[in-house]
C-alpha cells in the first residue's frame, strides 16, 4: 500500500512510495525520467462495496423443480 503518491512535473509519471519511506518530495526522484520536480497527489480511494441480502433465500429458490416437461 503506497504511503504517498507523487506526480512528476516533467513527464507526468505518477508513482507511490511505501509506508514509512521518504516524507519529503525533495528527497525523491521520478523513476521514469529522474526529475525532482514532483508534487504530492491526493488519492481518493473508492469505498469498499459490500453486498448484503435483504432477507434469506428460500430453499426452493435454488432447487430445480422436477417434472417440468423438458426432455
Amino acid at each position: 500500500m503506497p504511503g504517498r503518491e507523487y506526480a512528476c512535473g516533467d513527464c507526468g509519471h505518477i508513482f507511490g512510495t511505501p509506508e514509512g519511506e521518504a516524507r519529503s518530495a525533495h528527497a525523491l526522484m521520478c523513476p521514469s525520467c529522474g526529475s525532482i520536480d514532483l508534487s504530492i497527489v491526493i488519492v481518493d480511494h473508492a469505498p469498499r462495496i459490500v453486498m448484503r441480502a435483504m432477507e434469506p433465500a428460500k430453499a426452493s429458490d435454488w432447487q430445480r423443480k422436477s417434472g417440468g416437461g423438458t426432455s
